[in-house]
């Protein structure tokens, strides 16, 4: 292997890496503020990729109906909620109407003024909804359950999640346009327009969610929820609304992920899964709260992958799901001495 195909590969694993980084980021958000391992993390970016195709296709994308049913169930339950609780039911209602102007506009942008911009903010506008409206029908109900129960819903929702996929796109893959079909020469490497794109945008958002959480309000307030949720509820914290906002900023993490991807490998019903997975070997080697060791930890697995597809392609999947368990290994024996010592 000479020092072009070298630099090749390393280069198309840092792509990989930033498309996991932003999964990866995701589920570190989601665990950081609300403790939840969300195994369904991953169906977001199917959802995000086919609906930014479905857009570009110039038809009105299927996850609008989705949207539309679930946010509905959501506000009958939330002013259900409201008039038990001897609360005005009005506040709900204009809560949910005021998300459904914005997400029809957006929609409606798509279809009447077909760009990139505008579709991509249409998809990912959409995709993002799905958290908070998952979060208020799986998570929210159970606020003080163990965290293997919260895995078990987070299964559920991945087996539902995944089959409406295929139900609502069907089965074949869809194209995407990438950003640019540009490309340039760094030294004796050819690179895309695409592939830089996805590493300045994943870059972006894990320096975005660094200076949220460091040095904004809301951010340490969602970190606050996640230590303890009576103390914050004391403080004046709104926890639900701190889950349903980290629910849906995971969701467009994932989806922008799906979005981005799309155009590299195609989008399908099935891609979700497995990114998920990767990203999430790559977190848990910050432990799920370290966002700069968990960004490096998904570059890892990119690279892993780019040279494991060069030397053996049929292994490619199983050498870096493999690298889980030295992983989890060395996690564990960073935190023994934390139990030994209490």
């Amino acid at each position: 292997m000479d020092i072009h195909t070298t630099l090749f590969l390393l280069t198309d694993g840092l792509t990989n890496g930033a498309v996991y980084a932003l999964v990866g980021l995701s589920l570190v958000l989601v665990y950081t503020t609300t403790r939840v391992v969300n195994i369904a993390q991953g169906e977001y970016v199917t959802f995000g990729a086919l609906t930014f195709a479905s857009f570009m296709e110039g038809s009105l994308a299927p996850v609008v109906y989705v949207v539309a049913a679930g946010g509905a169930v959501c506000m009958l339950l939330d002013m259900r909620q409201a008039r038990a609780n001897r609360r005005s039911m009005l506040r709900p209602f204009g809560y949910y109407l005021c998300a459904g102007i914005v997400l029809a506009v957006l929609t409606a942008l798509a279809r009447l003024h077909p760009t990139q911009a505008t579709q991509g903010i249409a998809a990912l506008a959409l995709v993002a909804s799905l958290g908070p409206i998952i979060y208020r029908l799986t998570v929210e109900p159970k606020p003080g359950s163990s965290m293997v129960v919260l895995v078990i819903i987070g299964v559920g929702v991945s087996m539902v999640m995944h089959p409406l996929a295929l139900l609502l796109w069907g089965a074949d893959p869809k194209s995407v346009e990438p950003i640019s079909v540009s490309r340039y020469a760094l030294g004796p490497i050819n690179i895309a327009a695409q592939s830089l794109f996805i590493m300045a945008v994943s870059f972006l958002a894990a320096l975005a969610l660094f200076l949220f959480f460091r040095f904004t309000l809301t951010g340490k307030a969602l970190r606050a929820a996640s230590v303890n949720r009576g103390g914050a509820r004391y403080c004046g914290i709104p926890v639900v609304v701190a889950g349903r906002l980290s629910y849906f900023l995971g969701a467009a993490l994932s989806g922008l992920s799906g979005m981005l991807l799309a155009p590299l490998v195609t989008a399908h019903y099935d891609m979700g899964f497995v990114t998920g997975l990767k990203g999430f070997v790559g977190a848990a080697m910050g432990g799920l709260v370290d966002y700069p060791l968990s960004v490096a930890g998904v570059f890892l697995v990119g690279t892993l992958e780019s040279f494991a597809s060069f030397f053996s392609s049929s292994f490619r999947d199983a050498l870096v799901f493999g690298l889980v368990i030295p992983v989890m290994l060395w996690r564990n024996s960073r935190a023994q001495p934390d139990l030994d010592e209490g």
